[in-house]
This record gives C-alpha cells, sequence and structure tokens, in this order.
C-alpha cells in the first residue's frame, strides 16, 4: 500500500473516532499501521499506535492500549501523548506504580517554557493523572493483608478455628460417602463443591511454599497455577489469601511457569491468539498446550486477585473477558483437532467455569449511581449463553464424572448464577422504569430468575435462601404474586437457615450479615400469618411493596 492510502485510513479513523465509533476506527488505524512505514516514518507511525491505543482505551481493552501506547513511545520517545495513553491504560489495571512513572514521562515530554494552549492543557491533566496515580499507589501499598479483615474490602486471611465451610464439609463429606448409595440427592450437597475446590487450591498452596531460589535460578513444582486456578472454577468462594505472603508467593510462580512454558504475559486476546496459531503450527500441540493453559490461568488468577484483593472489578472483568476470546476462537480454528490436543482449557466444563466468573464480575463492574444499558445488555446476552451451554451440554450423554461435586461447580452452579444474573438485569431495567405495567412485568421477571437461580443451588448452600431472599423482594415489588406463594418462598428460607449454616455460617457472606437478614424473613413470615388468620389478606389477594 501506498502512504497516500495510509493517511486516507488515518483519516477515517480520525472521522470515526470523533464520531464515538471506536471499534470501526480501530480497524482503520490497524489498516493504517500495517500500511505505514516504520523505517521511513516512525514518528507518523508512533501516532497511529497511539491513536489506536485511544480507541481501545475507549473499548476499556487496556492490556491492547498499553501495548500500542508502548510501542509508540518507542517508536517515538517524545511524544507526550502516547505516554499519557500509557499512564492511562497502566491506571486502567490498576497498575499504579507504572503509570506513575508513564505521567511522569508524558510531563517531561512537553516542553518546559513558552507552552502553547493546547499542551499546558495537556501539562494540567498530566499533573491530576500523577497525583491520582500516585495517591492510589500508597492507598494500594498500605492496604493491610491481616486476620479478620473485612472480606468486603478485598484481601482477607481467613482463620476460623475448623470453622470455615472447607473444614466443617471435611467433616460431613465421609457422612454423605456412607449415605448416598442409599439417598442419591445427596450427591447435590455443596460440601462436596466446597471440599473438592479446597482440596485442589490447597495442593496449589502447597506447591507455592516449595518455590525457592537457587542462585539466579528458580527450582520448584509446575502445575501451581492449575491447582489454585481449578479449585476457584469449582466454587470462587474457596478464594482467601492463605498468609500475608501470598501475593509474593504466587506472582515468583506463575513468572516461573510462564518462562518455563513460555507462555503469553503481556498482550491482548488478539496477540495470544496469533502466536499460539503460529507456535502450534511451528512446533506443535506439546509446546503450545502448556503455554496456552498457563496463559489463560493466569489471566483468570488476575481476574481473581484483581476483582477480589484491590476491588478493579473492570479489569476483572477484561481479564475474564480476554480469556473468552482467546478460548472461542481458538477452538474456532481446532474444532477438528482431538480434545487431547487441544488440552483442558477447551473442555467445555472450564469455558463454562470462565463464564461463571466472567458475568459475576460484569455485575460487579455495574454502577448504579451511573447505570449502563450495554452493560446490562452484555449481562444479559453472556448469562443466556451459558445457560443455553449448560442445557445442551446436560442433553448430550456423558462419561462418568470424577467425584461428587463435579457436575455442580461445571454444570448446575454456573447456570444458576447466570439465571441470578438474568434477575439482576431485569431487576435493574424494573429499576429504572417509571410506574407502570411494564415496570411490574420485569419486577416478575426478576423475581422468576431469582426463583430459578435458587433451586440450583442445594438447600445447605448459602446462595438458596439468599437468592430466595433476593427473589422475595422481587415479588413484593411486582405486587403480582399471592401471598400463598409468598409465605411458600418465606417458608423455604426459613427451613434452609440452618441446613446452610451447618457448612457456610462463617463464610464471606457472613461478614455482611446475610444471616441476619435471612432470619428476619421469618419474623416477615409470622406476620403475614398472622395477617391472614386475622382475615386482612387472603392466600389468593396480592401483596407488595418496595
Amino acid at each position: 500500500m501506498s502512504a497516500h492510502t495510509s493517511a486516507e485510513l488515518k483519516a477515517e479513523g480520525n472521522a470515526l473516532f470523533s464520531a464515538k465509533k471506536y471499534k470501526e476506527a480501530e480497524q482503520k488505524y490497524t489498516g493504517a499501521i500495517e500500511a505505514g512505514d516504520e523505517v521511513a516514518d516512525p514518528k507518523g507511525l508512533a501516532i497511529l499506535y497511539a491513536n489506536r491505543a485511544a480507541c481501545r482505551l475507549s473499548l476499556k481493552r487496556y492490556l491492547d492500549a498499553e501495548r500500542d501506547a508502548t510501542k509508540a513511545t518507542v517508536l517515538d520517545p517524545t511524544y507526550a501523548k502516547a505516554f499519557a495513553r500509557l499512564a492511562t491504560a497502566q491506571d486502567g489495571q490498576g497498575k499504579y506504580d507504572e503509570s506513575k512513572e508513564s505521567w511522569q514521562h508524558a510531563l517531561d515530554a512537553l516542553p518546559k517554557t513558552d507552552l502553547k494552549q493546547a499542551e499546558q492543557l495537556q501539562k494540567s491533566q498530566y499533573e491530576v493523572g500523577l497525583a491520582n496515580a500516585t495517591v492510589a499507589l500508597v492507598k494500594a501499598q498500605n492496604t493491610a493483608i491481616t486476620d479478620n479483615t473485612d472480606p468486603r474490602n478485598g484481601a482477607f486471611i481467613m482463620r476460623g478455628e475448623g470453622r470455615l465451610p472447607w473444614d466443617l464439609a471435611a467433616v460431613i463429606v465421609p457422612r454423605l460417602r456412607r449415605e448416598t448409595p442409599n439417598n442419591p440427592s445427596l450427591v447435590y450437597s455443596s460440601a462436596w463443591v466446597i471440599h473438592f475446590a479446597y482440596e485442589e487450591f490447597a495442593q496449589g498452596i502447597k506447591q507455592l511454599d516449595e518455590l525457592q531460589q537457587i542462585g539466579n535460578q528458580m527450582a520448584g513444582r509446575l502445575g501451581a497455577i492449575d491447582a489454585l486456578c481449578n479449585g476457584i472454577m469449582r466454587d470462587s468462594r474457596v478464594f482467601h489469601m492463605s498468609d500475608g505472603k501470598f501475593i509474593s508467593k504466587y506472582n515468583k510462580q506463575v513468572a516461573f511457569e510462564a518462562q518455563v512454558r513460555r507462555a503469553w504475559t503481556d498482550g491482548g486476546p488478539e496477540l495470544v491468539i496469533r502466536e499460539a496459531l503460529a507456535r502450534q503450527s511451528n512446533e506443535g500441540w506439546d509446546s503450545v498446550r502448556p503455554a496456552l493453559g498457563v496463559t489463560i490461568r493466569a489471566l483468570i488468577m488476575r481476574g481473581m486477585l484483581e476483582g477480589g484483593l484491590r476491588q478493579n472489578h473492570h479489569v476483572a472483568a477484561e481479564m475474564l473477558k480476554n480469556c473468552l476470546d482467546v478460548l472461542r476462537t481458538l477452538k474456532e480454528h481446532w474444532i477438528l483437532e482431538p480434545k487431547e490436543n487441544r488440552g483442558a482449557i477447551f473442555q467445555k466444563t472450564f469455558i463454562f467455569g470462565v463464564q461463571e466468573l466472567y458475568i459475576d464480575a460484569l455485575m460487579h463492574t455495574y454502577d448504579r449511581s451511573n447505570p449502563s444499558a450495554e452493560l446490562l445488555e452484555d449481562l444479559l446476552r453472556e448469562s443466556d449463553l451459558l445457560i443455553n451451554g449448560v442445557d445442551e451440554a446436560l442433553r448430550q450423554p456423558s462419561p462418568g464424572q470424577p467425584d461428587p461435586g463435579f457436575v455442580s461447580s461445571f454444570y448446575i452452579y454456573p447456570r444458576g448464577k447466570a439465571y441470578a444474573m438474568k434477575g439482576f438485569y431485569y431487576n435493574q431495567k424494573a429499576t429504572f422504569m417509571p410506574e407502570g405495567h411494564d415496570r411490574l412485568m420485569f419486577f416478575r421477571k426478576s423475581a422468576n430468575e431469582y426463583l430459578k437461580a435458587a433451586e440450583s443451588f442445594p438447600e445447605d448452600d448459602e446462595t438458596h435462601p439468599w437468592f430466595l431472599n433476593i427473589a422475595l423482594g422481587a415479588m413484593l415489588s411486582a405486587r403480582t404474586f399471592p401471598v400463598r406463594e409468598t409465605l411458600d418462598v418465606m417458608k423455604r428460607i426459613r427451613l434452609s437457615i440452618p441446613k446452610a449454616k451447618e457448612i457456610w455460617e462463617r463464610s464471606a457472606m457472613s461478614f455482611e450479615g446475610v444471616w441476619t437478614t435471612l432470619e428476619n424473613v421469618a419474623s416477615r413470615e409470622q406476620e403475614l400469618c398472622d395477617l391472614v388468620a386475622q382475615g386482612t389478606f387472603t392466600l389468593d389477594a396480592c401483596v407488595g411493596g418496595e
């Protein structure tokens, strides 16, 4: 292509960017980059990379934006805007130590005197960016990881003197093993789920402790990232800090495994897809399979750390979306390849697990004070994909499962979470609607989805009564459910509380007062029963109120 063609593509990209058509603009800048000449015009190419970085920032694809902005700063180390976009991408990922340096580089790249009006505005913006990054870095560095820290604030070390969910499940599982042959329904107890999740997670923790530095080399066992990630995907509630050195030990382990397996630790899904296809073609499955395994699991772990430790839920959502983009694209490329070649990460159960984590991160990204209709639609679409995928998988004949908790962890629970996300979708849509029939209809839809979510979890799982409680709130808001159905849900909540507390009494949710909230439903149930007995309401009357 000619330089004129590159200039035309750039102009078209600029027009699309001004019109806020960021995906289309990104494509134009990509074409311009491919038509450009790095040797003849490095500064011109730097502008194209920086412009594409701006598109990717607007699309909240911070990894890709960081890569483009970094390339722009290499091509033109005097380009202040490139450093500013690099800093913005790093801020978006919570990498405040790096963004602080990038903001300073952006300021240093500006003229020292006689600034034009536009440059003065840039300077003011960059100074604000530097100040914000500095404050965020100090806050992150001062975040203590201590015993009994409230899990709502992110990082926490859980100690419970043998009373944590996995401890209690370990006591219950032997009884379940004895009784399940005569009572097959016990195979769905949440004790199985958290027990096997903890077994895998604990194995990963043990392997973290085995990594050693010998001279300039690291020596340890491969597979710790697999075990940690597998435990989390069985039940994300197992994720906790084993001690105050967890982050440091984990970072060393992932660096070790990534180096050995030659995993991709930088760049977004496009880079991973492109290079994975090339490596498979050039080096074969034995090279690409373990590299992708570490890459995908490290992204999942980073998503968990960002969402759980730093409360950067938008970064967690990006990491998990990147996982799905890579898995879906490469699975399509390799659809005719034997499963053994592709590896475990392309199994439908693994992908269901990633989808479950992703929709949960999306939901936490939603800001009720500044609601995003686009995010809600993404949440609904991904939830429907997960439900349909699980339904289709369960219709297919399958070999025996490795343990009693497997089906719950990778089929039933993910589908249940997707029902809950649909309930959340309809609830939020209703909340911002004007009074009227449509609003009540959406609350009714929300209640029905939350009821399906609750039914996806056994009575001894804390999420069963919790989703029933949310469904109850939506039922009352809908004002179209008879007292008989309302009382039935209240009764189900009351009866499931002692069963769930047997395992989950000291879970992370308990710090948020979940048991007090649920136990209050019992008193409300009695009040409503009294009103029926007094003749104030009939069982067929509809009650409600927000």
